[in-house]
């Protein structure tokens, strides 16, 4: 892995977001922002582009298991419950469970699947 890619570990997110109140630290980066050659600038976007892709599908992915485990439990629950007595059926509260499990499995290996795929062209270098 690239040494430039690793985040700096003295610096916690929390720290950084405080900073980024500062108007003077927001004018340095802005500046540092626009001196940037456009290579950069395009792997900058290309980065967050990814960033931004990667977490709205782990969102709907989080989502969509929330859902399907509210939606499981109220019939495993009511399966549960028009079962005849004496009957054993607890097993019905394992398959949402499984099934959440399962989607954000899958969303998670999506989502890190889709974040090399960067929709912004380089800028052609013209001589």
């Amino acid at each position: 892995m690239c040494a430039a890619r690793m985040p700096d570990p003295a610096v916690k997110p929390k720290d950084l977001s405080e900073r980024l109140a500062d108007p003077t630290f927001r004018a340095q980066i802005e500046d540092a922002i626009a001196n940037m050659p456009p290579e950069k600038a395009a792997e900058l976007v290309a980065m967050l582009e990814d960033s931004l892709r990667r977490r709205k599908i782990e969102l709907v992915g989080y989502l969509a298991a929330a859902v399907l485990l509210l939606v499981g439990m109220v019939l495993a629950l009511w399966f549960y419950g028009s079962a005849s007595q004496g009957t054993f059926v607890a097993w019905v509260f394992l398959i949402p469970l499984a099934l959440a499990g399962l989607v954000m499995t899958l969303v998670g290996r999506l989502a890190r699947r889709s974040s090399g795929k960067s929709t912004t062209k380089p800028p052609v270098a013209r001589s």
